[in-house]
């Protein structure tokens, strides 16, 4: 049975991923609503310092980069070895 086991920087990536999933996702339905208005959380947060505004960028989209190689590493996984992992749970689970 194959276990996958995610690290610190793959929950890292992770998180910065969905968090830049969401500002993106806050800026396009943001200029639908209003297109004057600006919903980017990071512009928001650090629009008043452009160097770091731009770093979080670019580390959003490192990790972006390194998400690649993330999603590789769960498609070694196969469906039926979720099944079993699955099963072996449900058994420690419920009582006998």
């Amino acid at each position: 049975m194959k276990q996958f086991k995610m690290n610190v920087l793959d929950w890292i990536v992770l998180a910065l991923v969905i968090v830049g999933a969401v500002n993106w996702g806050l800026v396009g339905i943001g200029y639908f609503v209003d297109s004057a208005a600006n919903w980017n959380l990071v512009n928001i947060a650090l629009g008043s310092i452009p160097e770091l505004e731009f770093l979080v960028y670019a580390i959003v989209g490192l990790a972006g980069i390194y998400g690649i190689y993330f999603a590789t590493r769960i498609s070694g996984v196969r469906v039926d070895d979720i099944d079993e992992m699955t099963d072996e749970m449900t058994e420690r689970v419920s009582p006998k």
